[in-house]
Order: structure tokens, then sequence, then C-alpha cells
């Protein structure tokens, strides 16, 4: 990466000695050491319009609320799937150098020889919890984890429930006979097996769970890391009764009306101009194999009243689901405040990637699955197993482009909001490009603790490639980074260079059974500062930038060991 003008060193060494200052040694009213706490959490494919602050209709009161009391950041890029971000949040290192290049489910399509591409954690870099539990803290962990590599026990959490270390998804409720996905599904307290009461809900469980590891060391004096990571709003879309008619009828009107309701509230509060140019919203093509259903994604208007009543339930459910995500937000929140630590906690809040769009049948993994039940009754309750359509997934990430697994802003940009302690800032709304790659150094320069060098614990590392957002949040500096810098990705041959105001993507068809997104085309250029919503291709006007960001490419491939994949179609080498 093009390094920034300004002294990166300098600038983290200056911020943390005040930092290091201004903490001293006083304490919290419980107790605890004024090193400010940290609390990550980690929404699962949310949209980035599906929270009320960023324009949903969906009642998400506590995560607006910690918007005001904080940042919301509106240009926040993840990348396009679970497994690759999060190893990006845990380490603030490209996601291929610290061996996940891929999700631990499809490192299948990569050669055995390709180290980056197992899915599977590795010491290449520290994680974030290494880093704050040499500097002191207590670090805890719940939720799903999806990085493999032994668990979170392996990488500096002292206390961790979660998910199977591979599993990317699961059933909400309790494992057991009617609830489809999850009659086998397994859960890890530090590292053991664990069991789970019968009314289980994950996004109860791990709030609680998470909870009860912050209180049970307070007071000793140390500031504690805490990393809630949501299964919810990912598939299957399931919540608890009492959250399942909370929308009902709010989506019989169908695709374009929600998307237009979302739009127009973004531009209300100020997110996009009034002529902002939307993504239409209409490019993707579902195909599906031995599913039934609505296959092709049409519009609302040509879908069967039945498909329609599906549909509008399906988002029910959805919303329902988020409210609960929210609440559970409201929770934690409410626990810091009755405990005197949340005035001194950091907290960020953030989606791993954009809405999901391709949904995959329980069927796919060749397990047994009779005990299904996806009648419309009971559809988000135990036994059912439903996603939001392409369409549904598009309305998600209005007004841009496509959707969860492709490198389109709609894939990569997500709801994101950042808290400080003391901030007089806050309620701020920001517009800076930054990446997930940044959290990493934010919060390392926000708790005082300082970035690891060139080596850790003995051996060579690789280096944190994002940077401190402090100056920007306090208004200090307009910019992370220059016009020179440049961010490139891809996973699974879907390509992505951003350099400046530049963006040029690549974007092969989806072809993995059970299902087939038609959708293909070599590089494409888009000027992000006019035309954020990827509506027009500009590369042959420019084919100066065109050259420039392949040679920025070639230049990545070279720096993180790019590989192809098996199952897409190849357009190109990987070095064109």
């Amino acid at each position: 990466m093009t390094s920034f003008p300004s002294s990166r060193a300098s600038l983290i060494a200056l911020l943390s000695v005040a930092l290091l200052a201004a903490c001293g040694r006083s304490s919290t009213p419980d107790g605890s050491a004024r090193h400010p706490n940290v609390v990550i959490i980690l929404a699962d494919d949310l949209g980035f319009a599906d929270l009320g602050a960023f324009g949903s209709e969906i009642r998400t009161p506590n995560l607006d609320q910690l918007a005001k009391d904080g940042h919301l950041l509106s240009n926040l890029h993840s990348t396009p799937l679970c497994a690759t971000s999060r190893a990006e949040l845990l380490t603030g290192v490209d996601h291929h150098l610290v061996g996940v290049g891929t999700m631990p489910d499809l490192s299948q399509f990569y050669p055995a020889s390709a180290d980056n591409y197992q899915g599977v954690l590795n010491d290449n870099a520290p994680t974030l919890a290494n880093l704050l539990h040499d500097a002191g803290y207590h670090t805890y962990m719940a939720g799903k984890w999806h990085v493999s590599g032994g668990g979170p026990v392996n990488f500096g959490f002292e206390r961790s429930f979660s998910l199977d270390y591979d599993k990317g998804s699961a059933g909400n409720f309790a494992p057991g006979a009617g609830n489809s996905s999850s009659a086998s599904e397994s859960y890890y307290e530090d590292g053991q097996l664990a069991t789970v009461p019968a009314d289980f809900f994950s996004s109860d469980y791990f709030t609680s769970k998470l909870i009860d590891y912050i209180g049970s060391h307070r007071g000793d004096g140390k500031p504690f890391f805490a990393y809630l990571a949501f299964q919810a709003t990912h598939w299957p879309l399931q919540a608890p009764d009492a959250y399942l008619d909370l929308y009902k009828g709010q989506y019989d009107g169908g695709y374009d009306a929600i998307r237009s309701a979302r739009l127009q509230k973004q531009k209300d509060l100020g997110l996009f101009p009034a002529d902002f140019k939307e993504n239409p919203g209409d490019e993707a093509v579902m195909l599906r194999f031995g599913s039934p259903g609505v296959t092709s994604n049409p519009a609302w208007s040509a879908l069967s009243a039945s498909e329609q009543r599906s549909e509008a339930r399906i988002m029910e459910v959805f919303a329902g689901m988020l409210t609960n995500l929210d609440d559970n937000v409201g929770k934690l929140i409410a626990y810091l405040k009755s405990t005197g630590r949340y005035d001194n906690t950091i907290i960020v809040f953030m989606s791993d990637n954009g809405a999901d769009g391709i949904g995959t049948p329980p069927t796919a993994d060749g397990a047994s699955q009779s005990d299904i039940d996806n009648s419309y009754d009971n559809y988000g309750r135990p036994g059912s197993y439903i996603y939001r359509s392409t369409r549904w997934a598009e309305v998600g990430s209005v007004p841009l482009r496509l959707f969860k697994s492709f490198t389109a802003e709609g894939g990569i940009s997500v709801p994101a909001i950042v808290r400080l302690p003391k901030d007089s800032a806050r309620g701020s709304s920001s517009t800076v490009l930054t990446s997930i790659r940044d959290v990493v150094p934010t919060v390392l320069a926000a708790a005082g603790v300082a970035e690891p060098g060139a080596t850790y614990r003995g051996r060579s590392i690789a280096t944190l490639e994002g940077y401190s957002l402090l100056p920007v949040l306090r208004g200090e500096r307009g910019e992370v980074r220059d016009a020179n810098t440049v961010l490139a990705d891809e996973v699974d041959d879907i390509r992505v260079v951003r350099k400046g105001d530049w963006k040029m993507t690549r974007i092969v068809n989806y072809l993995v059974p059970p299902a087939a997104l038609l959708l293909n085309h070599d590089w494409q250029l888009y000027d992000m500062a006019s035309d954020r919503g990827e509506t027009t291709d500009v590369s042959a006007d420019h084919p100066d930038v065109v050259d420039d960001l392949k040679a920025e490419w070639r230049d990545y491939v070279t720096r993180v060991g790019v590989a192809q994949p098996s199952f897409p179609p190849i357009l190109t080498p990987i070095d064109d």
C-alpha cells in the first residue's frame, strides 16, 4: 500500500502518549482502570440501508442512538464475504496474508499448496485480542467465529463462546428436532464443547454470555475488550415469537415501495444529495437448481399473489430478527451504563458485508433435512429455513449496486458506527473513504496501545494496512488516505481496485451449486466522486486509468499471492 504523506509512526506515537497521559491511574466509578474498554459488535449480512440511521423503516432505536452518541460512517468498506471480513477485522491485515483468502468451506476449490487460501486464520499477524491482552486487557468473545484455527481460544481471547469454528451459518434456536440445519450444530465455550438451553436464541444468548464474561472480573482494575459477533441477520432468517409479527403488512407493497422510501429517507438524513444517481437495482438474475419458489427474481408485479405473500413475510421475519439484534445491543449498552462503564468505552458497530441475495438452500450440504417446515405459518420459527431473495437484497443495498459476494458498493459498503469516550464531536456523519482494516489501528490508538512492529513473539508478521480514524473523527483531518493510496481485494476471483476516486471491478458468474448468479463482466471503471451508485462504466473513456489500475492489480496479485478458484469461468488470467 502506498504510504500516507504524514508520518504514520509519529502520529501514532503522539496519540498514544497523549492518551496515556490522559488516562493516568485513576479509576472509573466501578473501580476499573481508566484505559478505555473496547466493544466491537459485528452484524452478519446487514445491508447498507437496513438500519434506521441509514434509511430503513426497520426499528433500530439503540443503534440509531449509538450513531447519535458517536459517528456514523457512510463510506466504510469491508470484503464481500463473512470469513474474509472477520480476518481483516481481527488483524487489520489483508485477509490473504493471514490465511483466509477464501472462506473455510470454499478452500476445496483452491490448490492445497496455496497456504493463503486455506480459510484458516494463521499466525502471520496478531489479533486485536492478542495485542490488547498483552496490554493488560481482559478479552472476551461471543458469537460466530468462522475463521477456523481452533477458535478464539487460540487468538488471544481468555473467555469465549462461539459457533463451530468453521461454520458460517446455523439455525438460531437450540439444536434438536424441528430446527432445520441446527440439529447437528456444535457450540464451544473456552475451547470445549458446550450445551445450550432449550430456550436458546443466538442473539439473546450471545449477548447474555458476553455480559456474564464482562461482569465476571468487574472491579479488578483491568479494562476489557469484548467482541460480539451476531449470527443475525444471516440466513436462516429466524426470530423469537415476540418479534415475528412486529412488521405485519409492512412489506405488502413490494420491493419498489420500500426501495423508494428508503432512498428518500437517506436523502432526508443527508446521507446522499437530492440529485444522487442511485443504482436501479435490477441487474442480477439468480437461478436455483432443484429449489422451489422464485427463481429468476422478477419485478414485484410479475409475482403471483402467493409469491408476493411469501416474499413480504420473509422480510417481516428479517425485520423482526434485526429488531431483536438491536434490542440486544440495547441490553449490552444498558449493562455498561448501569455498571458505570459506558462513558469509558469505545464501541464499534458494523456489518461484515452487504445484504445477502444468494441464500443457500439447506440441502446444499447434503445433510438430511427431513425436519424442515417451510410452511408459511412457520416462517421464522424453529424448523424454517428462509432467506432474502435477490430483489430484497437489492433493497437492502439502496442506493448502491449489487450485494454480498460482490465487490460492487452494495457488497462491500457497510453500515458502520464508532463511539468514542468523551467525544466532543459526537453525532457527526462522515463520508471519508475508510476500510475494515482501519478498525485495529483506530482501537489501538484510542486505547493508547502501540501498534506491533515487524515481529511479534519472535516471529515476522504482516504489517498493519489500515490507518487510525481518530484524526478524521475528531475533525483534525479531512481524509485518511491520499489520492495515490490503493485499496485492492478479491474473493473467489471477484476483484476490485480502488485508487482515489477511481474504482475498477471485475465480476464473474457465481456458479456454486445449487445456485448460479447470471452476471458476468470484465474490468469496469467507475468514478466514485460522481457515480457511487456505479451506474455508468467509463473504462472506454479513460484507458490510461484502466492501464494504471491494472498495473496496481498485478502488484496486488504478487504481494498477497492471489490464486484462482476452479469454480468460476476464467475471463482473464489473474495478472490481467
